[in-house]
């Protein structure tokens, strides 16, 4: 989750260590996103990442990559008992 204090880190320096690694996908999650926690997902592609998905707030986000996932990036940081909406609902 990106803070402050690591958002160059988190978005260009990780970029290129992951891709070095051969890491095959990585989300890049946002708190701080005007006032809507976003979500990035990135996926390598001839040795570089691209934006595979982006959302934010209330959208749904859903992957296959590193493993089914379906959730709504406002949940990570919601103060209500968000667990009974796994899976979009």
């Amino acid at each position: 989750m990106i803070s402050p204090e690591s958002t160059f880190r988190d978005s260009s320096t990780k970029r290129a260590e992951y891709a070095a690694f051969g890491i095959p996908s990585y989300w890049i999650i946002n708190p701080l996103a005007e006032r809507r926690i976003a979500l990035l997902e990135l996926r390598l592609e001839q040795g570089g990442y691209r934006d595979a998905a982006m959302v934010g707030g209330d959208a749904v986000f859903r992957t296959e990559a590193p493993f089914p996932v379906t959730l709504v990036p406002h949940w990570l940081t919601a103060s209500w008992p968000w667990l009974r909406h796994i899976d979009g609902e």
